[in-house]
């Protein structure tokens, strides 16, 4: 796994502001007659009176929802300490996530980005390169996704995207739960031809024009057929992107 510094600092105190910030909730069953049932109990932080509620109960079901956010922020926070701690020889660093999030207000939000329909492109796959139930154009695109995947960077491949009534396929937009923010990343595979270049500067103006911000809003990476990249390309290229949007 190769997390960025700013990345996986900015994971390590997005878990910790979730357990900061909702109830410790405990859940446990309790026997009814020959019947059991799921309860979830849970002390008010300001009140220290402790409340038991159904998980059938309306309240119940808001419980259970915080109780299982909470043990998958342990489990990933877990996780995400480890991985510190066997990278970096200095303590993870106590970042203000508001203060990032505010640093430049981002084109792919979260609603854009739920909003979004993965793998809208109609247009043929000519090279299929299947991978965790998605057909990717390339070899290249594939590595990319494992890539995203083995940081745990949402994305959504070649959804469909509007800018003043112009359709364009990117081929991922990527989601950064932590801070609210996405970005773009388009694989120019075929730089060295010349109808593509023109394709490649298109995409590059309208992004642009749009008022997007390379290197933090949208990230090109590239390739020729007598160069293909290393993986170590794309970590490099991805890296720089991550630790633009996640840096202090």
């Amino acid at each position: 796994m190769m997390y960025s510094y700013h990345l996986l600092a900015v994971k390590i105190n997005y878990m910790k502001s979730i357990l900061e910030n909702t109830d410790d909730i405990t859940m446990f069953e309790r026997t009814a007659g020959s019947s059991k049932r799921t309860v979830y109990q849970y002390r008010d932080k300001s009140t220290h009176q402790r409340h038991v509620h159904r998980s059938t109960t309306s309240t119940g079901h808001e419980l259970e929802r915080t109780f299982l956010l909470r043990q998958a922020a342990k489990a990933k926070l877990a996780k995400y300490q480890s991985i510190w701690n066997s990278t970096f020889v200095t303590p993870c660093p106590v970042l203000d996530l508001r203060k990032i999030r505010r640093k430049r207000k981002p084109f792919i939000t979260k609603e854009l980005f739920d909003s979004l329909i993965p793998c809208s492109n109609t247009k043929k796959i000519i090279r299929p390169n299947p991978y965790n139930g998605i057909v990717f154009r390339s070899k290249s695109e594939r590595e990319i996704a494992e890539f995203l995947d083995s940081i745990d960077v949402p994305y959504k491949y070649e959804p469909l995207l509007q800018f003043d009534g112009t359709d364009v396929h990117p081929d991922f937009v990527c989601f950064l739960p932590e801070l609210g923010a996405g970005f773009i990343i388009e694989h120019c595979g075929l730089i060295d031809k010349g109808d593509y270049i023109e394709k490649t500067i298109f995409s590059f103006r309208l992004y642009t024009s749009h008022g997007l911000l390379p290197g933090y809003d949208f990230l090109f990476t590239y390739e020729t057929e007598a160069f293909p990249p290393t993986s170590d390309y794309f970590v490099s290229q991805i890296t720089k992107i991550l630790d633009a949007i996640c840096s202090p």
